[in-house]
């Protein structure tokens, strides 16, 4: 079975998931930007290698306002894959582009739309759904405003109802797509979660060395962890407000900040002005597997203040409880209340601290919880079972 997607680029966990998909015998081929890319966030680190193939093509921004490949269509045609699956920006480009409908139909391919979904309203909803949900840049920025945001909102919900209407499935991060997609015509058993994954195998593995290795940091414990790049959207300056609060009944806790982006300085200054310096340690952007591990190994409670989703992963292959909130939706499949974590209230620091300090409250309760983080990882998400899934739905829609 060939299956081709269509990327933005390769971050490492999603090489590790190719790779996987390869070895359990699909022929993988990613068409993916010869030059950089727009749409996946600055400072995700990519990844150039492989088992799978990698055709490299121009993409640019296409008249209807996103980006595409003018060449896909071409590529469709020679490579006459089974599975096409096509994400957003993508399957805006079947919609407009005829000659990729023609190569798609003529090879006979299915096509299948990849989203998590995130920040995609239910059909008919638009306006009342980015109401309760606002929509933001990586930096903070209203985008969910005027009245050509909500035009372009609902052209594109009705786009996407009529691609919705031609692929045979669709492969989704999390179980909200259950939530949104049947609004727009989906049936359910065309709805595939797939949930998403690290390299879990290289991370448990680590974790083995790890383990035996030196400790790099004095020991703590009631540290706080946080992992991600340092933009607005992640919400560290939301943690760092709620830290005072942690310190007053738990002086010897700290918060290690690993990450490095443009609101580095301000988290600093932030730091200072909180009185904060000797507590909070920021140690850069970190890409060695060993020392990312280490840090994960030696805290306690890992927290996700703002937007993200696979630092959760992570966290919870070294078993450890997860503190977090609104995130990109994959947090709900990942974290359970009060049994591997706690969900805050979204943007309410009081909230944050209260959970933290829960925790900090009861160290029976953190150590049952990051084995409760442990157990969802090695039995029920992880690079095995999430690409069991992929592999599951490429059969299902095989047979259609």
């Amino acid at each position: 079975m060939k299956v081709l997607f269509t990327f933005g680029g390769i971050p490492h966990y999603l090489s590790a998931l190719l790779n996987r998909l390869k070895q359990k015998g699909i022929d993988v081929t990613v068409v993916i930007p010869r030059k950089g890319n727009a749409i996946i966030g600055a400072g995700v680190k990519m990844v150039d290698e492989g088992e799978f193939k990698r055709i490299e093509l121009p993409e640019k921004k296409m008249y209807w306002g996103k980006v595409g490949y003018p060449e896909l269509a071409v590529v469709v045609a020679q490579e006459k894959p089974d599975i096409i699956v096509l994400g957003w920006p993508y399957f805006l480009q079947y919609y407009f582009q005829k000659q990729l409908r023609t190569a798609i139909n003529d090879c006979g391919a299915r096509l299948m739309i990849r989203e998590i979904p995130f920040q995609t309203p239910p059909y008919g909803e638009v306006k009342s759904y980015f109401n309760a949900h606002p929509m933001y840049t990586e930096g903070m920025h209203l985008l969910s405003k005027g009245k050509m945001f909500y035009l372009r909102q609902f052209i594109t919900s009705h786009i996407r109802k009529k691609v919705y209407a031609q692929m045979a499935g669709t492969l989704n991060y999390s179980s909200a797509a259950y939530d949104i997609l049947p609004s727009y015509g989906v049936p359910l058993d065309k709805i595939h979660v797939t949930y998403n994954t690290s390299d879990t195998e290289a991370l448990l593995r680590e974790r083995s060395q790890v383990i035996s290795n030196p400790s790099i940091m004095p020991t703590c414990g009631k540290r706080i962890l946080h992992i991600g790049r340092l933009v607005k959207w992640k919400r560290v300056d939301l943690l760092l407000d709620a830290l005072p609060s942690i310190l007053l009944k738990h002086p010897d806790a700290e918060l290690v900040v690993v990450g490095n982006g443009p609101e580095e300085n301000n988290l600093r200054e932030q730091a200072d002005r909180l009185g904060l310096t000797l507590k909070v340690h920021f140690v850069g952007a970190i890409y060695s597997p060993e020392v990312l591990g280490a840090y994960m190994n030696e805290s306690t409670v890992y927290v996700l203040a703002g937007m993200g989703g696979l630092s959760i992963n992570d966290a919870m292959c070294y078993g450890m409880p997860v503190i977090c909130s609104v995130c990109d939706t994959t947090e709900r499949d990942l974290v359970q209340e009060g049994k591997n974590g706690l969900f805050f209230e979204d943007g309410n620091s009081d909230s944050l601290s209260q959970k933290i300090n829960l925790l900090f409250d009861s160290p029976q309760l953190i150590q049952s919880m990051g084995q409760e983080s442990a157990r969802i990882i090695r039995d029920e998400i992880n690079l095995e079972t999430v690409s069991e899934r992929y592999v599951d739905a490429f059969h299902h829609v095989m047979t259609l």
